[in-house]
């Protein structure tokens, strides 16, 4: 009955998540993962090292909304060739530029669901077959989290736990798009410690064996699962105490190493870049992973700590703590020490980016592995609060039921956006916001599909579409309908053009370039959407009708002073003028190249702002790069100020040979 139960969590979940799969965009790191995959699955499949033997890719457009094929796509009676298949990535290039990045396994093995699902089958989107396999692998973790815990602690105990992993906001919404990195790795941890531990305490060696699988396809995924000897090593040593040398716990250790053994094999015989140079490549691989995973800080880093505080459910949190003070106190009796392993299991991902000298950024998803083991952890302490209650436990299934009902009502309103969930300890994301929470509202990418969907359905034929400041292939092109010019060259800031502008919104994204400082200033939205009345996608219109009041007509003024004095000119606007830009066209004769130049701002010729962006600045489409060829513009963001001033190096720099100046203001 408890393996029904378990399959019917898991099938659910799969379900669930199958269909949901069209909410969720494309995490930002798709791009050096899904060509590489591909790239791989052909060479293990075939030998060939390249797609030029596949037909040439025909772009066409896949309805985001959708999880199924486009019709030309169902209807082509060849196998269809995926977006990612991709000329430019080819077996050779990976063999240059592969090592500085996680190991492909989850890579490889997402290709083969999109192969199959979207390539033989056509039943599933290009983009969406991809993420199939995080759904699968999500599922399964929710059974087996069901099926250990409900075995030892009690059914409900154990329907907690996985309903504390399935309603899990930032597991949810991961598993759908992070699925070449964190939501594989956090499975494959867990399947690990799950299948060693009932190894060791059932006396069973297949389950030694099948661990080692398990840590290969962790360690060919992400290196975190090295870190799980912190957990295996503690708990071996406190369960075989005193019963180390018995015949049987020897037999298990010498399987052991052979179970490692099997998961080196599977890192080392899944990465074809490796074979070239198997010492270099590795130490290339820690190379990186210490470079992300390292800082000089001396300190404890509690960033960790008070985003696990203010991003778990209240519900699952404070079961979570209920069933941590009840394994530590019942420790001694619990003989195969199960609460200890899930302890160390929550603890060992956690600790090692709190730790002086350890770095970790934009929120916690990159040690998800903590989630499952907090949400068994949550399980057990649900079936103490039953216990505890004794006559009054029917109000505890109660308190306990509502709860999650609650939280589910939660997830259901601000869907798809559950990764930017916080919990009322901070106010919800419009606390976060508010407390300046360090990446507060970052997505990752997941929004972007919205916004997609509302610009297809939405914007005019033949319209220009850019992204405000990413890059292009942050999103698939086939989710944009083939009519829309979507390139980023279409930025035309002050200019407006009419491009609509997408990005998503979160912790610095304002003042992060001049472009997004533009829109957010001076332009009204006319999609967003977001959570707690804070918006985590945005589009925009750039003309003038979409813009804010006093913002909408531009007018270039020149009756003003200036006056030029040791490598700075003064510009005197006479009275205070709302910014748009400044053009100013100057010689070329007997003068140097600028080196470097700065703009400030004052209201009173005394105290001045300088501005972020220098000169000479990158390209602003459609002018180019800034200084031209005897002019030059500079774009502001509609800063109220009397006094602009340009501090220019060298001294006798071309730029300060000004004989024409015109500045933009907002009538």
């Amino acid at each position: 009955m408890r393996l029904k139960i378990a399959f019917l969590l898991s099938f659910l979940f799969f379900i669930v998540g199958v269909l949901t799969l069209p909410h969720y965009g494309i995490n930002w790191d798709t791009i050096n993962h899904l060509p590489r995959g591909q790239v791989y699955l052909r060479y293990f499949l075939t030998g060939k090292k390249d797609f030029s033997e596949l037909p040439h890719y025909q772009m066409y457009w896949q309805d985001p909304r959708d999880i199924l094929p486009s019709k030309s796509i169902r209807e082509s009676k060849s196998p269809a060739r995926s977006f990612y298949q991709h000329d430019a990535f080819n077996f050779d290039w990976y063999m240059q530029i592969d090592g500085n990045g996680h190991p492909p396994v989850s890579d490889i093995l997402s290709s083969i669901f999109n192969r199959v699902l979207f390539g033989h089958l056509k039943i599933v989107n290009d983009v969406d077959s991809y993420r199939v396999y995080g759904i699968l692998l999500a599922a399964i973790l929710v059974g087996v989290v069901y099926y250990w815990i409900g075995g030892i602690y009690g059914g409900f105990s154990g329907l907690i736990a996985a309903a504390s992993l399935a309603l899990y906001p930032l597991f949810w919404a991961e598993s759908h798009f992070n699925t070449e990195k964190d939501v594989p790795e956090t499975a494959y941890f867990f399947f690990f410690v799950y299948s060693f531990y009932r190894g060791f305490t059932q006396k069973k060696w297949k389950w030694i064996l099948a661990s080692g699988i398990f840590v290969g396809l962790a360690l060919g995924t992400k290196f975190n699962v090295l870190f799980v000897v912190f957990i295996i090593v503690p708990w071996l040593l406190m369960y075989l105490k005193g019963k180390i040398f018995r015949k049987e716990n020897l037999k298990l250790l010498l399987i052991s190493l052979l179970a490692v053994l099997i998961g080196i094999v599977i890192f080392y015989g899944t990465w074809p870049f490796l074979w070239q140079d198997l010492g270099g490549g590795t130490q290339k691989v820690f190379g990186f992973y210490k470079g992300i995973g390292t800082s000089s800080s001396l300190g404890i880093n509690t960033y960790p700590l008070i985003w696990i505080a203010i991003t778990t459910p209240l519900v699952i949190l404070s079961l979570f703590l209920v069933g941590l003070i009840k394994i530590v106190v019942n420790f001694r009796k619990d003989k195969k020490l199960l609460g200890f392993i899930l302890i160390l299991g929550f603890a060992v991902p956690v600790v090692r980016v709190v730790l002086p000298g350890t770095n970790i950024y934009g929120g916690i998803r990159q040690i998800m592995e903590y989630i499952p083991f907090m949400a068994a952890v949550a399980g057990i302490g649900a079936g103490y609060v039953i216990q505890g209650l004794k006559t009054k436990k029917s109000l505890g299934y109660f308190l306990i039921l509502f709860g999650f009902l609650s939280l589910s009502t939660t997830l259901i309103r601000i869907h798809p956006n559950e990764n930017v969930f916080f919990n009322v300890l901070i106010g919800g994301l419009k606390g976060a916001k508010e407390k300046n929470i360090t990446s507060w509202g970052n997505t990752f990418g997941g929004a972007y599909r919205q916004a997609f969907a509302w610009v297809n359905e939405n914007v005019e034929e033949g319209s220009s579409l850019v992204f405000a400041h990413e890059l292009m292939p942050n999103a698939p092109l086939i989710w944009i309908r083939p009519d829309i010019s979507f390139s980023n060259t279409n930025r035309s800031g002050f200019l407006r053009y009419g491009e609509y502008a997408i990005t998503l919104t979160y912790d610095g994204t304002s003042t992060r370039s001049y472009y997004d400082a533009y829109l957010e200033n001076l332009m009204e939205p006319v999609y967003e959407s977001g959570v707690d009345g804070v918006s985590v996608v945005k589009v925009w219109k750039n003309d003038s009708e979409h813009a804010k009041e006093g913002y909408k007509k531009i007018v270039e003024i020149k009756n003003f002073d200036m006056k030029v004095e040791k490598g700075e000119k003064t510009i005197d606007l006479k009275e205070k003028q709302k910014l748009s830009h400044i053009k100013a066209n100057f010689s070329l004769k007997d003068c140097k190249t600028l080196t470097s130049g700065k703009i400030y701002l004052s209201n009173d010729g005394f105290a001045w702002k300088k501005l972020w962006d220098e000169l000479p600045m990158d390209e602003i489409p459609p002018l180019g790069k800034q200084p031209g060829a005897g002019v030059f513009y500079y774009p502001f963001t509609g800063e109220a100020v009397r006094f602009i001033k340009l501090n220019i190096l060298p001294a006798n720099s071309c730029e300060l040979n000004i004989d024409k100046v015109a500045v933009g203001v907002f009538e």
